[in-house]
């Protein structure tokens, strides 16, 4: 069932994906991913939304060793509705700040540089105003600064991640 959508001026958009495997063979490995996602977003024009995204992501890796990826990314957001009843939207988040931390074993390493996220998706209105659904998004950062031990340097790391995830949006 849709309901008709009318034109709003503000956005408030929420996110968030769980992943987590466990194998046992002669050895347990266990995986566990997280994201969350708040984006807040201003109408720019009919269906193309402009603001602020804030995202935060976590992976944890066991085997013999345990190796940590944690994330904050924040920056411009924009966002494009399409389709009957606007149920489809692209999204593209270009963040500026883009802060890691990455841990395997005893070496803990602090990452700074820029992060990019893709969205793909559909997201019904269940109500007038409310919508709720998964996309599909793709995650690349780039990191050119790294600490150890409160020792600077220049170094090139990155992260990519495919992903779903569930959201919901509010409109006004």
């Amino acid at each position: 069932m849709f309901v008709s959508s009318s034109r709003a001026g503000a956005l408030l958009e929420v996110g968030g994906t769980y992943l987590s495997d466990s194998t046992n063979s002669s050895s347990t490995t266990t995986s566990t991913k997280y994201l969350y996602q708040v984006g807040v977003l201003f109408n720019i024009r009919k269906k193309i939304w402009g603001g602020w995204n804030y995202s935060g992501i976590s992976h944890t890796d066991k085997n013999d060793e345990t190796e940590t990826f944690t994330s904050m990314d924040t920056g411009p957001y924009f966002k494009w509705e399409f389709g009957k009843n606007e149920v489809f939207n692209l999204g593209f988040a270009y963040n500026i700040l883009s802060r890691a931390t990455f841990k395997n074993g005893s070496v803990n390493e602090k990452w700074e540089g820029t992060s990019f996220w893709f969205q793909f998706g559909v997201m019904p209105e269940i109500k007038e105003g409310l919508h709720i659904g998964a996309s599909l998004n793709y995650f690349a950062a780039s990191y050119t600064k790294k600490t150890v031990e409160s020792v600077e340097s220049t170094d090139s790391n990155s992260k990519t991640w495919i992903f779903p995830m569930l959201s919901l949006t509010k409109q006004w």
